[in-house]
């Protein structure tokens, strides 16, 4: 099933299929990844336009490469995000990235605890505690099991909230310990357009039989699609 074909047969009822109804059939990876592959090119033409607008107001982007402040940050996904980042990774050119991976998740399923655990429980229920167990769990200050050396080994695939994510003028503030709050990039199109797509995500998770209205930690669903 092509990506706009996928994409008509979850919207006959999206509402229905986001929340309690279940799709005919489980998706397989390959689908989720490539609707997920669809909603991120997209993503990536609206921040393109974002940051041409951020310029044009003589304010400037913080992020650089090796600037790691968002990657101490709980990264929590729906499965389809999972899914595209598994299939790179399962390929032969992409062994190295997946080596890495494979030998910091230990540490990183340590140190994480279950936090993530918790905010997946949160995720629909109580927003308000979910953005400050976020937020407690940010400042444990845990490095993403996908960052190596201060660069992210899954750059290309990475997920929606990896992709817009920026700071504005200064990176000071870019982490859970510090004093004060970064200054986030905002753009209302794109804004929109995540919020929007989220609901898409969501259904596409169901469909793949994903627990219903809960988010996953970004590296354990994908260790847990890289297995045999």
């Amino acid at each position: 099933m092509g990506v706009d074909k996928l994409i008509n047969e979850l919207g006959k009822d999206l509402a229905g299929y986001a929340t309690d109804r279940r799709f005919s059939r489980e998706l397989r990876l390959d689908e989720a990844s490539e609707l997920a592959t669809f909603v991120h090119e997209r993503v990536d033409k609206a921040v393109d336009d974002r940051a041409v607008t951020i310029a044009r107001s003589g304010k400037t982007i913080a992020c650089a490469r090796g600037c790691n402040g968002c990657c101490e940050e709980p990264i929590m996904v729906f499965r389809p995000e999972a899914a595209r980042v598994a299939l790179w990774l399962s390929l032969p050119e992409n062994a190295d990235a997946r080596a890495s991976f494979v030998a910091a998740y230990p540490a990183w399923n340590a140190a994480i605890g279950d936090t993530v655990a918790k905010l997946s429980e949160l995720y629909e229920t109580d927003q308000t505690n979910f953005n400050e167990h976020h937020v407690n769990a940010w400042r444990k200050s845990v490095l993403c099991a996908f960052n190596r050396t201060g660069e992210c080994t899954v750059y290309p695939v990475r997920p929606t909230v990896c992709r817009t994510g920026h700071a504005l003028e200064t990176n000071n503030n870019c982490s859970g310990t510090a004093e004060g709050n970064a200054q986030r990039a905002t753009f209302v199109p794109l804004d929109n357009f995540v919020e929007r797509t989220r609901i898409l995500m969501l259904a596409t998770h169901h469909a793949m039989r994903g627990t219903r209205g809960r988010p996953e930690a970004l590296p354990h669903a994908v260790h847990a699609m890289l297995q045999p």
